[in-house]
């Protein structure tokens, strides 16, 4: 598994573990990095991202409200877990500029796939690409790469 997708995953289950025992953010994912003694990359992924997270709560929450509710969903109706990958991704889609929006929106399925129902899939989907399209009006930079792009220049090999 990747540094980042760990990373993601950590934010994950703090952010849960959070709101079940009403601990901070911050407390659960400095007990859950620890108790992985994770690499310094992943950790620095997961801390940053929880940032985010804290940073712009009010922001992201009132955006996801509206993202879910244009899709016919009464927001109290989505799962925790859902509400977390969604804030996550969402979170990403609009202050980690620096990842492409495609590679956000797969992480978060494949959260959705390890931790929800199968029928999230198509509804984190949905409203993930909603809110990247809201961000990308001009369309998602990386959506199509072109023929002469060779994104494996700096992939180093396995």
């Amino acid at each position: 598994m990747g540094k980042r997708r760990k990373g993601r995953e950590i934010v994950l289950q703090a952010s849960y573990a959070s709101l079940i025992s009403g601990a901070s953010l911050s407390q659960t994912l400095k007990d859950q990095l620890d108790r992985r003694e994770s690499a310094d990359e992943t950790s620095e992924f997961a801390e940053d991202l929880m940032e985010k997270i804290q940073l712009h709560h009010n922001d992201l929450k009132s955006k996801l409200t509206e993202l879910v509710s244009s899709s016919n969903w009464h927001p109290d109706r989505v799962g925790v877990l859902e509400k977390v990958i969604l804030t996550m991704g969402l979170a990403e889609l609009l202050h980690s500029r620096e990842v492409p929006a495609k590679v956000v929106i797969n992480e978060a399925l494949e959260l959705t796939r390890r931790y929800c129902d199968e029928g999230a899939v198509k509804f984190v989907n949905g409203v993930l690409d909603k809110a990247a399209s809201k961000i990308y009006p001009d369309g998602i930079p990386g959506a199509e790469p072109s023929e002469t792009d060779d994104s494996t220049d700096d992939v180093e090999p396995s």
